[in-house]
């Protein structure tokens, strides 16, 4: 595929992470567990580079994990950025070990990282007074066309057993079959086409992202020690830079519901809840289930006045019982 113009600001500070996230743009349609991937090494590349700006020192042995820690404790990063760092790091950590991913997981990987590094040309001081991005430019979904057979053939199995004309409804749900069958081999063929077609371009990207890599850690390595003879005030000048920097982009980050509902979900499944605000909803026939501890999104509910109608963003079920609503809100 080719890929958009949603990451090219990231060449005002190395062209390593314009590949990067060029990278999982382009291998979206063929694999998204790689986009995942990708993007945790975007994250990583991002934190490095941050820190480097701040002054803080790090090694090969720090992990992800230890070096948003000590971004965070440096420079106090507002919680949505650590949300965002920590999202790119355990999705391509679970693409990475489980190899599952499925589209609508990477393009939200994309929507992450696409504010991420928005928040990162700014906090750097690099961007423009009238810096504008644009709007994110999502990549083709080959898995849209399926799903909305799939929900056409689910409405009709629910309208078959509330209707007593079985015989016209059994034909059509054998036609919505047919087609779904004949689409999916169809859609099957073309990716395998696309895939083929994409082989040498893919070990082309490959091998120039390796030689980037290479000569990335090598200006790191320059950096660093540029940054080990550094005096401890300069070091500190720098820190504070950036930590007013980067809160002042942080007000700028356009945390709309959609953004919001994919942190929540995050949390949600790390504190052992299954929650997905897309799929798992009570419009899709999510219901309580014994022993299960489910999020149901958009769960109907009596309005504010007691009369209305009106839809939680989520209710949490442990088995049977709900337990706790959770509103979808920026703060």
């Amino acid at each position: 595929m080719n890929t958009s113009g949603n990451f090219d600001f990231l060449k005002y500070h190395d062209p390593l992470f314009v590949e990067l996230a060029q990278a999982a743009e382009r291998v979206f349609a063929s694999d998204p567990n790689t986009t995942l991937i990708k993007l945790r090494q975007l994250g990583e590349a991002l934190a490095q580079h941050l820190a480097l700006l701040s002054g803080i020192g790090f090694d090969e042995q720090t992990s992800q994990a230890e070096l948003l820690s000590k971004l965070n404790r440096e420079l106090q990063l507002e919680p949505v950025v650590r949300e965002m760092f920590h999202t790119l790091r355990t999705e391509g950590n679970k693409a990475t070990h489980q190899f599952k991913t499925q589209h609508k997981e990477a393009i939200k990987g994309l929507i992450v990282a696409r504010q991420l590094a928005i928040w990162f040309h700014e906090s750097s001081g690099k961007a423009a007074k009238n810096f504008s991005p644009g709007p994110f430019v999502p990549p083709e979904d080959p898995s849209k066309q399926l799903q909305a057979l799939q929900a056409d053939i689910a409405e009709l199995k629910n309208t078959l057993q509330k209707t007593t004309d079985d015989l016209d409804s059994s034909q059509k749900l054998n036609e919505l079959v047919a087609r779904e069958k004949e689409e999916y081999e169809a859609l099957a063929h073309a990716m395998d086409e696309e895939s083929r077609q994409l082989a040498e371009q893919a070990i082309a990207h490959e091998t120039a992202l390796q030689q980037q890599q290479q000569a990335y850690e090598q200006r790191i390595q320059a950096l660093q020690q540029q940054l080990a003879q550094q005096d401890e005030k300069t070091r500190e000048a720098q820190r504070q830079s950036v930590s007013r920097n980067s809160r002042a982009a942080s007000r700028n980050i356009e945390l709309d519901e959609a953004l919001t509902r994919i942190l929540i979900d995050q949390h949600l499944q790390q504190a052992g809840w299954q929650a997905d605000s897309e799929d798992l909803t009570h419009k899709k026939g999510a219901r309580p289930e014994k022993g299960v501890n489910k999020a149901i999104a958009e769960w109907p509910c009596k309005g504010a006045d007691g009369k209305g109608r009106d839809r939680a963003d989520y209710v949490l079920f442990a088995g049977l019982t709900p337990i706790g609503v959770v509103e979808a809100k920026k703060e």
